[in-house]
């Protein structure tokens, strides 16, 4: 079945369907209701042809062009997917008028809400929440083998952060390759460490701590 689109007008027609494009968004809206909704062109098109659109999932039109809904021009993206390839897309001016609707818009609201009784009383039941999920439970540590005793979370791996660091520096994760300032040889050290000597050209007084 083929779209018909009317010359020299906003209107195009599908399975019987009256659409008309929104100057503002640039795509087809259905007259009428569908199924109780009024749809999109491009939306309705994919579904008459697949089934229902999964949920959490948008229709991309893969040229970009929203005066193009054939099937073919279609295609399937998470919602998560669909935003970051429009993302790419965004000018400057765009990303900047985003910003500002922000600061002026949008923070300010957020801010009022938390400020109100309701955002108040909701952050009250999400403290009551997460004192609830907060159960001290024991532990081995990674590093020294001490069982200890704390909250749950996703990093219950050492009884403090010196078992942490040690732990880190034992392993070798943080290490870096620099070049030696003196004899221009690589060598490894610590990448939170301000050394820029290798340990040859590092003169033996300090390498004893003299």
């Amino acid at each position: 079945m083929k779209i018909q689109y009317i010359e020299k007008t906003k209107i195009a027609y599908f399975n019987g369907y009256r659409f008309t494009k929104d100057d503002k968004t640039g795509y087809y809206l259905s007259s009428s209701k569908i199924e109780g909704h009024r749809k999109r062109l491009h939306r309705y098109i994919w579904e008459y042809y697949n089934g229902k659109i999964p949920k959490g999932y948008d229709i991309h039109h893969k040229d970009h062009n929203k005066d193009n809904n054939e099937l073919d021009n279609l295609r399937l993206l998470s919602a998560s997917e669909h935003k970051k390839i429009h993302a790419k897309e965004l000018t400057e001016e765009q990303i900047q008028k985003f910003k500002n609707n922000l600061e002026k818009k949008a923070r300010p609201k957020a801010i009022e809400w938390h400020k109100s009784q309701k955002g108040k009383e909701w952050h009250k039941k999400q403290y009551k929440i997460s004192l609830a999920l907060r159960k001290k439970k024991k532990f081995i540590c990674e590093f020294c083998g001490k069982e200890y005793e704390t909250y749950q979370n996703k990093i219950n791996k050492f009884c403090s952060e010196k078992c942490k660091t040690a732990y880190r520096r034992k392993s070798g994760v943080d290490d870096i390759e620099r070049i030696c300032i003196i004899c221009n040889k690589p060598f490894i050290c610590n990448k939170y460490s301000k050394k820029s000597k290798c340990n040859d050209c590092i003169p033996e007084r300090y390498k004893k701590g003299k």
